[in-house]
């Protein structure tokens, strides 16, 4: 289980106090709570409900999650269109199952970026000139062949926009270039990145319960979480929902 931060109490030893309950050293307990809360403050904790019962009694925003409950993709309808209803929407997804939505089902909005990394391999063969050779073979071998490896690393963001949901049913992920816009209709844009934001501002507009958070989003937020297992991407994700669930 590990350990949640929301925000601080309002007082200026709010960190050193913070660390002297989780049994860590003021440095580290600092940089852990640098930056956009939420913050995970433990990664481990070996009695999590007593020590955000202490957190909590002392005017902390502390909760205790299991890294298996950090929801994936494996978990949400990877959506590749849609198409509205009077009171909601109709979701399609890539194996063209068709899901329904209502509005008022829509509790969070949350924008951010997934990182694709690829790696190629490209090995090319070539013969140089070698002395040594030619001067045991008698000069009847000059050259020899050099096979050379060389590794291209890319890395690729793909925004999204996430439609959580608060009757149960599955999360919804659109992914920048996953996503068919015809939905937007006259709307519709040549750029699919503003077409993502044409429609996360329709959704805004449909669902005004539904806040619009855009915190995974934001430098350093994703990069500054500790190493739990799972994407960092998705942790932040649940962290953010988490905090919403309780007003912040």
């Amino acid at each position: 289980m590990f350990i949640t931060l929301g925000r601080l109490p309002d007082h200026p030893s709010a960190i050193a106090r913070a660390a002297q309950l989780a049994g860590l050293a003021p440095s580290d307990a600092a940089r852990l709570l640098a930056g956009t809360f939420p913050r995970i403050l433990v990664r481990a904790a070996a009695e999590p409900d007593a020590l955000v019962t202490a957190l909590t009694a002392e005017g902390f925003l502390a909760w205790s999650s299991d890294p298996a409950q950090v929801p994936t993709d494996a978990r949400r309808i990877l959506v590749r269109g849609l198409s509205w209803t009077a009171d909601g929407f109709l979701a399609q997804d890539s194996q063209g199952a068709v899901h329904t939505c209502p509005f008022a089902a829509v509790r969070l909005l949350q924008r951010g970026a997934r990182t694709h990394t690829s790696t190629e391999v490209e090995k090319t063969t070539k013969r140089e000139l070698n002395l040594g050779r030619a001067v045991l073979s008698g000069g009847m071998m000059l050259t020899k062949k050099v096979t050379e490896t060389k590794e291209r690393t890319t890395h690729a963001k793909e925004p999204f926009l996430l439609v959580q949901r608060s009757d149960g049913a599955p999360d919804l992920m659109i992914y920048e270039h996953r996503m068919s816009y015809q939905c937007l209709g006259a709307e519709m844009a040549p750029a699919t990145l503003a077409n993502l934001l044409l429609l996360a501002a329709r959704f805004q507009k449909l669902c005004p319960q539904a806040p619009l958070d855009d915190r995974v989003g934001r430098p350093g937020f994703v990069a500054g979480l500790p190493l739990i297992a799972g994407d960092p991407v998705d942790l932040g994700l649940h962290l953010v929902s988490e905090a919403r669930r309780r007003g912040c």
